[in-house]
């Protein structure tokens, strides 16, 4: 569960306690931050267990009026569940997810995922981190977020000898191409 709010022109960081009192969010009252996406999220909530989400469109017209995919809002809402993991999840000493893993993985969603483009599985890490994965039509993808500044990936084609491991860095449009082929756009 998440809500879509679009600001124009450069995208806006929502302060935390406009979020949290819910005072309508202007342009000129909100701070000037820049992000390197057309997606920058906030998390805030009265609930410390039930995080509202907020995302910022950069632009107008009729890209900041684009639909919202089915498949990016349900892996926001699978992000947003991992967040209430508590520390030790897994029985053991797993760390929570950490709210900057979060918000990359949400920001690679919204640039890797298209209307016809299967949902990936959302998996925490026992390091804090969100691992995205896609295992169909014969394509293997499994992104690795361990921070916003190291994130990786691993992809290969199941009937050819095809693959690649790399940091995402660099490599932006080569993950774009392999999600596709998930899709099964691209032959």
């Amino acid at each position: 569960m998440f809500e879509t709010m679009v600001a124009k022109g450069t995208p806006q960081l929502l302060a935390d306690a406009a979020v949290v009192e819910e005072q309508p969010a202007s342009a000129a009252t909100l701070p000037d931050v820049l992000s390197r996406s057309a997606v920058r999220t906030t998390f805030a909530s009265h609930d410390p267990f039930v995080p509202r989400v907020i995302i910022w469109h950069r632009g107008s017209g009729t890209e900041a009026k684009r639909r919202v995919r089915p498949s990016f809002e349900k892996s926001v809402d699978a992000v947003v569940a991992l967040l209430r993991l508590p520390p030790g999840w897994n029985s053991y000493s797993a760390k929570p997810v950490s709210r900057e893993c979060a918000e990359e993985a949400i920001r690679l969603l919204d640039e890797l995922l298209e209307f016809n483009t299967p949902l990936p599985s959302v998996v925490p890490t026992v390091r804090g981190g969100i691992q995205l994965e896609w295992h169909t039509g014969g394509v293997n993808i499994e992104v690795y977020v361990n921070s916003s500044q190291d994130v990786s990936f691993f992809a290969e084609r199941l009937d050819s000898d095809q693959f690649i491991e790399s940091p995402l860095t660099g490599s932006e449009e080569v993950l774009k191409a392999w999600v596709k082929l998930t899709s099964g756009k691209v032959k």
